[in-house]
Order: structure tokens, then sequence, then C-alpha cells
């Protein structure tokens, strides 16, 4: 009868993982998440830029479109003013900076209004410059 508690407690207390244990797994998550997490912040930060110059595009294209319908000479009047669903009919709804970043309509590189860019206000998003700039 002795010898059945004896394996009972045996089994009672041999059920769990011992403190060592459990410490080497956090450890081994916690350097697999120090490993990980940057990686992951710099691919939703790649992402955010690569969503904004889409948009940038997007904009550009329907910018584009505008001068052809209205028959002008030069962006001068889209340019001032801006995007907006009035101003650029093709947009059905403006496209949004997926850090919050607002689009604006500028001269190109020429300087005057024959040429114009696409910028916006978030940080290292940039500008778009159709011609000038690709994918």
């Amino acid at each position: 009868m002795k010898s059945k508690w004896l394996e009972f407690r045996y089994r009672m207390y041999k059920k769990g993982f011992t403190l060592i244990e459990l410490l080497v797994v956090v450890l081994i998550l916690s350097v697999l998440m120090a490993v990980a997490t940057p990686l992951y912040l710099g691919a939703v930060t790649d992402s955010q830029k690569k969503v904004c110059r889409a948009n940038m595009q997007t904009i550009s294209n329907a910018v584009q479109s505008a001068r052809v319908k209205a028959n002008a000479n030069d962006y001068s009047t889209l340019i001032a003013a801006g995007v907006t669903t009035a101003s650029l009919a093709d947009l059905q709804a403006l496209p949004k900076c997926p850090t919050g970043g607002a689009y604006g309509l500028a001269n190109g590189t020429s300087a005057s209004a024959t040429t114009f860019k696409v910028s916006c206000t978030a940080s290292g998003h940039g500008t778009f410059e159709p011609g000038v700039d690709s994918n």
C-alpha cells in the first residue's frame, strides 16, 4: 500500500513543467519576437509608402484626365483647385494616405504649369510627377 501512495505522489509532482523549462520557453519566444518585430514594422512602413505612391499615381491620372476633358493648355486651374472630387471628376472618392497625410498639387520640374506633381504631407512619402518618376 505504501508503494502505491509513493507512486501516486511521484506522478502528482511530475505532471507540470519546471521553472527552468518555462524560463527557456519564454527566452526563446522573446528572442523570436526581438527578431520578428523590426522586420514586421519595416514591412508595414514599406507597404504604407507603396499605397501612398499608388494613390498619388491615381490622382495624377485623374488630373491628366481632367485636363483633357477641359481641353486646357496647362494645369494651372487644376493646380489652383487642388485635390478634390469637384476638381477631379474621375475620382469618386478621394484617396487617403494610410498615415494620415494630405495630397496636394504643385508645378512640376519645369516650374511652370505645363507639368505638375502630386505631393503627400506625410513624412517620407515624397512626390510623384508623371513622366519624371516611374513606378
